[in-house]
């Protein structure tokens, strides 16, 4: 199989697969990171919840 694509081209779509599929890697690294803050906040929020509307709280 030939292609018509000069070395020089095939590395640069070769380098702009590559910059895309690292900044797809970042874009999920975000969306983790997003995800467990979300998590983290709502467990903190229910846990003072609990704990400031507890019986035993000082009013």
């Amino acid at each position: 199989m030939k292609t018509d694509l000069t070395r020089e081209q095939m590395m640069t779509i070769v380098e702009r697969a590559r910059y895309q599929r690292s900044i797809a890697a970042g874009d999920m690294a975000v969306a983790a990171a997003r995800q467990a803050l979300r998590w983290l906040a709502r467990w903190t929020d229910r846990f003072l919840h609990a704990l400031l509307m507890s019986p035993t709280a000082r009013q």
